[in-house]
This record gives C-alpha cells, structure tokens and sequence, in this order.
C-alpha cells in the first residue's frame, strides 16, 4: 500500500509538472504570437510608408508636367490671340477645370457619407 500511496504521489507530481509546462509553453506561444502580429503591423506601415512616397513623387512630377503644358499652351495661344488673351483663355479653362472637380469631389463626399442632396 506504501508503493500505491508513493506511485499516486508521482503520479500527481508529474501531472503538476506538465500542468505547469503546458501553460508555460501556452504563455510562450502567446508571447510568440502578439510578437508575430507585431512583425506583421510593423511590415505593413512600411509598405505604407513606401506607397505613400511614391504617391506623393507622382503627384510632384506630374504638377511639373501640367505646368510644363499650361506654359506650352500659352507660348502657343499668344503667338495666335496675344499674351493677355492667351493668360486669360488659359486661366478662365483651369478655373472653370476646378470648379468642375471640386463639385464632382463634393458630390462625391456627399454620397460617400450618405447625405443626400434633397433636403428633407
């Protein structure tokens, strides 16, 4: 009976000691996993970041190339109307350009948010 008794006894101690590696070993993959998201966060702000710059060094270079064909357009519209005429054909059309867009882009907006135009 001593030999159950101590067999018992073992028995009990070596389910302790795996309980406690088992939540052990479940507390390291945790730690493991939030590191993984961490990693996974971290890569995905810099794909961002990278995008972004290459998003902003588009738009840089074609403001350049839009003012390159606004100066062409009046070089070309000056030989033909004069130069005062020319800045004004060309500034009227960039004007009336904007006003375009940016009423597309509020229109937009509006459905985008659910605002409808009707008032009710």
């Amino acid at each position: 009976m001593d030999n159950a008794a101590r067999d018992t006894a073992g028995d009990d101690e070596s389910i302790a000691a795996l309980f406690s590696r088992v939540l052990s070993d479940a507390e390291n993959l945790a730690r493991a996993e939030i590191e993984l998201q961490k990693a996974k966060v971290v890569a995905r702000i810099d794909d961002a970041r990278n995008g972004v710059l290459l998003l902003l060094a588009s738009v840089a270079t074609g403001s350049v190339a839009l003012t390159a064909l606004v100066v062409g357009v009046l070089m070309v519209l000056s030989r033909i109307v004069g130069p005062g005429w020319a800045t004004a054909i060309v500034v009227g059309t960039l004007l009336v350009l904007s006003a375009l867009m940016g009423w597309l882009a509020m229109r937009h907006f509006k459905l985008l948010f659910g605002a409808s135009e009707d008032p009710s």
